[in-house]
């Protein structure tokens, strides 16, 4: 009966206020669970897929417990044109009816914002970082996307307080177009931050809280860096500044934007590592908001045309489907097939959410 109703609520409510506003719908009803399917035993990996459940506003204006979207992006099927034959989708262990929409349909304006470390360790990268991130906002201005850029240098504050920009006088960029990012991004050099560690979370929440997000938009943010995170019990150099929690940033951008890491290797971080999770490592955020991880060469030069943060906003979809208990935790599976088969594992991925909530 759950998978039936057709929100008629949220119908009511578009009734009496679609004359007056621009509201997305939910445009169909999701379809019953399957019956008599279960979860895979054996599946490829040879396709990576990154997700996380979405949480932003996407078909409807009202607050729907039971309503789950989960953003998945397969960059090495961008450009195609995937159905619901494609995926299978399971919460704990019980398949899933659901909708599948191409997110750049719903969600045509992407909002980018540059979270830069621009400390004296960034001394030998920063001239590679200007250049790669020239080259990205020039790939932006060809894609045909309604994008829009900001920028937030940081050291052990932010915005920074050792970067001094005598011809703005502004220490930091708030989204805008692309020619006047890029002109910002020109000015960056790098110069102070004393101890090892910088303030990159506080970074990523002083855009995320005062730059201009347009509603509707998809929002990412690239972060860039070649340093460790301050530990808010331990601050160092950071003292009197904002200072957060890794758990802080992730509970706060977690299922409204993606953040993709991108680090210089060196004294702190290497292309070796595998385990994230320490408190002072960035790369965790871009695990949990479904972003990617990508590594500069010592120099901090980069290609961000081709590292995919284009192909990942035109290859994301979003699925959306009911919870029966959307009130407590839940491990979420989303099976991918290439060609939609099932037969061949050369064209299959996974994605695996766990413990998350809605």
């Amino acid at each position: 009966m759950k998978k039936l109703i057709p929100f008629i609520a949220a119908g009511l409510f578009l009734l009496l206020f679609a004359a007056c506003a621009e509201i997305p719908t939910l445009p169909a009803v999701i379809p019953p669970d399957p019956e008599g399917v279960t979860e895979p035993t054996t599946w490829g990996d040879s396709v990576e897929v990154y997700g996380s459940i979405d949480k932003a506003p996407f078909l409807t204006p009202l607050d729907i417990p039971d309503f789950v979207k989960v953003k998945v992006s397969i960059p090495e099927y961008l450009g195609e044109d995937l159905g619901k034959e494609n995926f299978r989708v399971f919460e704990d262990g019980k398949a899933q009816g659901f909708l599948l929409f191409k997110e750049t349909e719903k969600r045509s304006a992407v909002d980018i914002m540059l979270i830069i470390d621009t400390t004296g360790s960034m001394y030998n990268a920063i001239d590679g970082v200007k250049a790669s991130i020239v080259d990205f906002i020039d790939s932006l201005k060809s894609s045909g996307m309604d994008v829009r850029v900001g920028v937030v240098p940081f050291d052990d504050a932010a915005p920074s307080r050792d970067l001094y920009i005598d011809t703005t006088n502004r220490t930091w960029q708030d989204l805008t177009d692309l020619d006047t990012a890029e002109a910002y991004v020109n000015q960056l050099y790098a110069t102070g931050g004393g101890d090892g560690p910088e303030n990159p979370y506080a970074g990523v929440m002083y855009a995320w809280e005062n730059a201009s997000w347009r509603r509707g938009a998809q929002k990412i943010f690239i972060l860039i860096t070649d340093a460790s995170a301050h530990d808010p019990d331990d601050p160092g150099d950071a003292s009197g500044e904002p200072l957060y929690y890794k758990s802080d940033v992730i509970g706060a951008i977690k299922g409204f934007a993606t953040l993709h890491a991108v680090v210089v290797p060196g004294w702190y971080y290497s292309e070796s590592d595998t385990d994230f999770t320490s408190y002072d490592d960035v790369r965790e955020i871009a695990v949990e908001t479904g972003g990617l991880v990508y590594y500069t060469d010592y120099y901090g030069n980069v290609d961000l045309t081709t590292i995919g943060v284009i192909e990942y906003v035109e290859s994301s979809w979003v699925i959306v489907f009911e919870s029966d208990s959307p009130e407590e935790t839940h491990n979420v599976d989303v099976y991918f097939d290439g060609d939609g088969s099932e037969y061949t594992t050369d064209d299959q991925g996974a994605l695996h959410l766990v413990g998350v909530e809605y």
